[in-house]
């Protein structure tokens, strides 16, 4: 009886070592074919900016007074005004993760058409803020509200954005951005897929 125990155990330790040895292999081959999505979106991506790039550098070329080119991105911007560097300051919350304000904006939104504004898709409406939390925009306004680089536990951190403050109370900004900053390959409203889209924003309100 003992020895039947004995053998008993030592199939089931096997049986055990043999499930979680599949289900390694199965979490293996499924990060596998994540890394393999998220190349081929990434290379998708990467070619969009680069086709999109020539267009985006005549537009801003001809309607920016001081246009400069974030070379991360390919996004092209002109900040008008920098704002009250007082009225907001951003920051982590304790667990590390960014914290998102909530804005009262001015903004217009426009397609491109060659080297000039095409249809206008969105605007605040009729001249009145329009208030939402930067958690909710296209990465393109996310990258625009926030700076280049945050403080967090004495550490300065690459965040990304377009300037170096971030948009502040009073801040005016104008950029052109490649589709996959947008809406990417989805269709939204007026918006067709693969478009690079134009936004003018005036912050009034920042907290």
């Amino acid at each position: 009886m003992k020895n039947f125990t004995k053998i008993l155990f030592a199939l089931l330790a096997v049986i055990i070592a043999f499930a979680s040895c599949n289900k390694s292999d199965d979490f293996d081959k499924l990060a596998e074919e994540q890394r393999i999505k998220d190349s081929i979106n990434n290379a998708r991506i990467q070619k969009l900016i680069k086709d999109q790039a020539p267009q985006l550098k005549l537009f801003a070329t001809k309607n920016f007074v001081n246009p400069k080119l974030d070379s991360t991105t390919g996004i092209w911007y002109d900040l008008i005004a920098e704002g009250e560097e007082a009225s907001y300051t951003y920051q982590f919350n304790s667990n590390g993760s960014l914290m998102f304000p909530t804005v009262v904006t001015k903004y217009k939104v426009n397609l491109l058409n060659g080297q000039d504004k095409g249809a206008l898709v969105d605007e605040s409406k009729d001249d009145t803020p329009a208030t939402f939390s930067v958690a909710q925009v296209i990465p393109a306004w996310q990258i625009a509200f926030f700076p280049k680089k945050m403080s967090y536990n004495s550490k300065d951190i690459n965040i990304g954005g377009l300037t170096s403050k971030g948009l502040k109370k009073g801040s005016k900004i104008k950029f052109v951005a490649p589709s996959p900053y947008g809406y990417d390959a989805t269709v939204k409203d007026k918006v067709p897929a693969n478009s690079p889209l134009y936004s003018e924003i005036e912050v009034t309100s920042i907290k």
